[in-house]
């Protein structure tokens, strides 16, 4: 299996999906999307360039699930419903909704339309965006095949469980 790695928007999000992904090696094959914004300096992901670097990273590539986190997830969503990006599953941690909001992009469309069978992992007190939050917002928007899943007692933006990650991923991808 072919994973793509979109990871969050801080410098640090580099080293976690870098985690990631060596994890994910023992099992599977992948790429990791590098956004310019670690090495230029800039505060925030520019979408409409990672767009089409995403886009140009998967030109060849025909069967390929998307693992992403945070920003990560607002950029698969965007790319998905845009045409440009079609994995055959995604997992997601720690969709950031308010932050797509604040930065003027609204989630509900691309969430209504929503075709790719995905897994939601969130914080349960997750303090960019709860579990209760995104429950509320995923059965207003009824993406068409989703699951989400809670990691009770954790208020963190952190989804370091790699364990767990591994487990979920090797039984979901495959």
């Amino acid at each position: 299996m072919h994973i793509i790695y979109l990871a969050g928007n801080s410098i640090n999000n580099k080293t976690w999906i870098e985690k990631v992904k060596l994890e994910f090696d023992s099992f599977s094959s992948g790429d990791i999307l590098y956004y310019d914004h670690w090495a230029n300096g800039e505060k925030f992901i520019n979408f409409d360039r990672e767009s089409g670097k995403l886009a140009y990273l998967i030109k060849n590539e025909k069967d390929y699930f998307v693992f992403a986190k945070s920003v990560g997830t607002i950029l698969a969503l965007k790319t998905i419903y845009e045409g440009l990006f079609k994995p055959k599953k995604a997992l997601f941690c720690g969709l950031p909704y308010r932050l797509a909001g604040e930065v003027g992009i609204t989630l509900d469309q691309y969430l209504t339309s929503l075709n790719v069978t995905t897994i939601f992992i969130q914080n349960e007190f997750d303090p960019v965006y709860s579990y209760l939050e995104l429950q509320k917002v995923l059965e207003s928007t009824k993406p068409s095949d989703y699951q989400l899943t809670q990691n009770p007692n954790n208020n963190t933006h952190d989804y370091e469980s790699y364990e767990q990650l591994t487990a979920i991923v090797k039984d979901y991808f495959v």
